[in-house]
C-alpha cells in the first residue's frame, strides 16, 4: 500500500528523532508498505531551503527567515499533487504543532480523495511547552489551538505515546517508543578503575533536567571531597539556551573537570562516549511541563545499549526492571551517593539489557497496532504475504 510519510523538521545525522523517522520507515516497509517520506531541507546554517520527497526537491523555500517559516507550515500543493500522482492511500504525519487554515484545507483534500490520515502526536497535552517561548511562538500556538479543532472531520486516526483513548475527538491508537536495534550498537565497556561515568543524550531542553545533576555533583564534591569519582558526559546541542545555562552552572562549581559537552555526536563517535558510561541519564525534568507517563525514545535506546539508566517520570516499559533507578519527579538535586550505591550493588549484564529492548521495544510491533487498528484485516494481510 502506498504511503507517504510526512514531517514538517529537517533530517540530521545527530538528532535523535532523525533516526527515529527513519527507523518508523524501515519498520513501515517491513511490515509491506511501500513508503516516501517528504522531509525539510536545510542548509549549512540550519536555514531552511525547502521541502523533498525521497531526496528529490519539490519546493524551494525563501532566503528571509520569516517566508520560508510560513512556507514550510502553508505550502502543500506540490505534496498534494504528489500524493495524487503515486495514488498513495495513507499519509502519516508527524505531528509538531503546526496547524494553520491552509494545513487544515490540505487535510480535508486528503479526506475528499479518500486518503487515509494518520496523525503522529509524540507529547499530549503540549500547550504547556510553549510556557517559556517567545511571543512569536505564542501566535503560532493560537493559531494552532484554532486550527486543530477542525482535525476531527479530516483525521482517520491518532497515534499516540500517551494513554489517552481519544485526543482532539479523534480515535487513538497508543504506542510506545520503537528501536532499531540493528542501528544502535550494545557498549563494550572494559574499564576499569574505580570512577564512575554518567552519560546523558538528548536535544537539551529544561524538561530534561540535566541540571539536577549538575546540582547533584556540586553536593557530591563539597561533602565528599577525595572520594570516588564520578563525571557526567553531556551530548547534544551544546550552544542552546538550556546548555549555555548548564555551562553557568559548572563554572560557578569548578565543575569543569567533572561535567563535559561534547555537543551533537552520532556514529563511532557516539559509540566511543557510550564505551566510557556505566549508566545513563534519562529525562529528570518532565514535571516542569506537566507530564508523567512518557515513553521516552532514548529509554529505549539506553536499553538497546545494554546500559542501566535512571530517570524521574512514568515509563510503563521500564518500571520495576531491575536495571532501572527511579529518583523523584522535582527539582532537588540528584543524590550522586544513591546513583554510586544502585551501581555498587548490582552486577549488570549488558547483553541481557539488550535482549529485553529485542523482544519488546522495536518499531515493527508498535506500527502493527496502529496497521491493525486502521486496517481491522491488516494481519490477515500480512499473514497471507508471509505464507506465500
Amino acid at each position: 500500500m502506498n504511503t507517504l510519510f510526512l514531517i514538517g523538521e529537517a533530517l540530521t545525522d545527530s538528532n535523535g528523532i532523525s533516526k527515529k523517522i527513519l527507523t518508523q520507515v524501515d519498520a513501515l516497509k517491513r511490515l509491506g508498505m511501500k513508503v516516501d517520506l517528504s522531509y525539510l531541507e536545510s542548509n549549512d546554517k540550519n536555514e531552511l531551503i525547502g521541502r523533498c520527497i525521497n531526496g528529490e526537491r519539490i519546493d524551494k523555500y525563501s532566503k528571509i527567515h520569516i517566508i520560508s517559516e510560513f512556507q514550510w507550515r502553508c505550502k502543500y500543493k506540490n505534496v498534494y499533487k504528489y500524493i495524487k500522482e503515486k495514488k498513495i492511500k495513507i499519509v502519516f504525519i508527524r505531528y509538531i504543532h503546526f496547524a494553520n487554515p491552509l494545513f487544515i484545507s490540505f487535510l480535508k483534500k486528503l479526506h475528499k480523495s479518500d486518503i487515509k490520515v494518520l496523525l503522529e502526536i509524540p507529547t499530549y497535552p503540549y500547550d504547556q511547552e510553549y510556557r517559556y517561548l517567545k511571543f512569536t511562538s505564542w501566535v503560532v500556538l493560537l493559531i494552532e489551538k484554532l486550527s486543530r479543532r477542525k482535525f476531527k472531520n479530516y483525521v482517520t486516526r491518532i497515534i499516540t505515546l500517551t494513554p489517552y483513548t481519544s485526543i482532539f475527538g479523534i480515535p487513538s491508537t497508543q504506542i510506545n517508543n520503537g528501536i532499531d536495534p540493528d542501528s544502535i550498537n550494545m557498549i563494550q565497556n572494559n574499564k576499569s578503575g574505580n570512577d564512575i561515568d554518567l552519560i546523558g543524550v538528548a536535544s537539551i531542553a529544561h524538561w530534561h533536567g540535566y541540571d539536577r545533576v549538575i546540582e547533584g555533583l556540586h553536593n557530591y564534591y563539597s561533602e565528599n571531597p577525595g572520594t570516588k569519582k564520578v563525571f557526567f558526559h553531556i551530548v547534544g546541542d551544546s550552544s542552546n539556551r538550556e546548555s549555555l545555562r548548564y555551562k553557568k552552572l559548572v563554572k560557578m562549581y569548578n565543575l569543569s573537570d567533572y561535567v563535559i559537552f561534547y555537543g551533537k555526536k552520532s556514529g563511532k563517535e557516539l559509540d566511543v562516549i557510550f564505551n566510557k558510561a556505566d549508566i545513563a541519564v534519562g529525562s529528570l525534568g518532565c514535571h516542569r511541563i506537566s507530564i508523567n507517563n512518557v515513553k521516552s525514545l532514548k529509554n529505549r535506546e539506553y536499553c538497546a545499549r545494554g546500559l542501566p539508566f535512571f530517570y524521574s517520570e512514568t515509563d510503563v516499559d521500564f518500571e520495576n526492571k531491575d536495571f532501572i533507578f527511579k529518583v523523584a519527579g522535582n527539582n532537588n538535586p540528584i543524590d550522586i551517593g544513591e546513583i554510586i550505591n544502585f551501581l555498587s550493588k548490582n552486577k549488570f549484564d549488558s547483553a541481557t539489557i539488550r535482549k529485553y529492548a529485542i523482544e519488546n521495544l522495536t518499531w515493527n510491533k508498535q506500527f502493527e497496532k496502529v496497521l491493525n487498528d486502521v486496517f481491522p484485516d491488516f494481519k490477515k494481510r500480512v499473514t497471507s504475504r508471509v505464507c506465500s
